[in-house]
């Protein structure tokens, strides 16, 4: 339990940085949130966020990964999460 209680101010980080970049607030934000329940998050825009966390966070994001984070919020916050556990 210690790992996923680790977690939670990195994934509130995600959230509001993801919320941020689109321009809605982070309480818009949650597991279920995926394109089309958000207007701004189109496939241009997730190109846009993907590319953005790479920058924020020092991380690479493979093609097949970002296609997977554009499923919904849950899955884009998981890979983001697997990616700085992997850095560390």
């Amino acid at each position: 339990m210690k790992h996923a209680a680790g977690r939670a101010p990195m994934e509130e980080r995600i959230r509001e940085l993801f919320a941020t970049m689109l321009q809605v607030s982070p309480d818009a934000v949650d597991d279920e949130t995926h394109p089309a329940s958000l207007a701004r998050w189109d496939s241009m825009q997730h190109l846009i966020l993907v590319s953005g966390f790479e920058e924020e966070f020092g991380v690479d994001v493979d093609p097949e990964e970002a296609i997977d984070m554009y499923k919904d919020f849950a899955t884009f916050k998981e890979i983001m999460l697997q990616k700085l556990e992997g850095r560390s």
